[in-house]
């Protein structure tokens, strides 16, 4: 009698886990859906040109029905800096606040020689040398409440003809009746990225993006988005 109760909880035990993996994967394959749907643009050989950089961007409207992509103002080229950006404004009572712009600043100049040389670098190299600090000039400091930073993680990324930093800033919860803004709640992540290679350097001096996996603008930019964009950058100098 034992036995036979052993071998029905071994079955049923079996059967949990094969539902278990099964919803995993069927969620898994949803997402993996919902990104490809999205679709993709290239950016504009003119931009590329004048900017040195290309994405891939989602094939997202904004709150004007116009398609996102990138633009970019200045060029990089002979010393210069060049400002690529993209507006992602949905909300068609416009507040600025939480990042409806990602833009990067772009220069000639490497990655690694731009945060020792220090200036103009959203990166610092700690006193022991041993890793990167995020610049006290661009960092978010406090939430518009007045509660501080808890913690900055800085996380390395690596892609194709180039490396670089993504540092991510969490706010501590607000106390009192003070409303926080939305991008100093759990529902964002408020980042910081330098990338570059042994010729060109691209920052990104802070936006807010939406923790959540979202496949439109209608509630703001998911960082799931922004990250797969990422993978597609490709700079146009070695």
């Amino acid at each position: 009698m034992q036995i036979i109760e052993l071998e029905v909880m071994k079955r049923q035990l079996v059967m949990l886990c094969l539902l278990l993996t099964s919803v995993v994967y069927g969620q898994s394959k949803s997402d993996a859906a919902h990104i490809q749907g999205v679709g993709s643009n290239p950016t504009n050989p003119k931009v590329v040109d004048q900017c040195g950089m290309s994405f891939d961007t989602p094939d997202l409207k904004s709150v004007s029905d116009q398609t996102i992509g990138f633009g970019c103002t200045g060029s990089y080229k002979n010393g210069e800096k060049a400002v690529m950006d993209m507006d992602f404004q949905y909300d068609p009572n416009f507040n600025p606040r939480g990042g409806d712009n990602i833009s990067f600043i772009v220069e000639q100049v490497s990655v690694d020689k731009k945060i020792s040389d220090g200036r103009g670098s959203i990166f610092q190299i700690s006193l022991d040398g041993d890793h990167l600090n995020l610049s006290p000039e661009v960092a978010y400091k406090e939430s518009n409440c007045g509660n501080p930073v808890i913690k900055t993680t800085i996380s390395p990324i690596r892609r194709g003809n180039w490396h670089g930093w993504i540092a991510e800033e969490s706010f501590s919860k607000a106390s009192g009746r003070c409303v926080p803004a939305k991008e100093y709640t759990d529902r964002y992540r408020c980042i910081h990225v330098m990338v570059g290679n042994d010729k060109m350097s691209a920052q990104l001096n802070g936006v807010c993006l939406l923790r959540k996996r979202e496949y439109s603008l209608e509630n703001g930019f998911s960082y799931d988005l922004f990250f797969n964009m990422m993978k597609t950058l490709r700079f146009s100098e070695n």
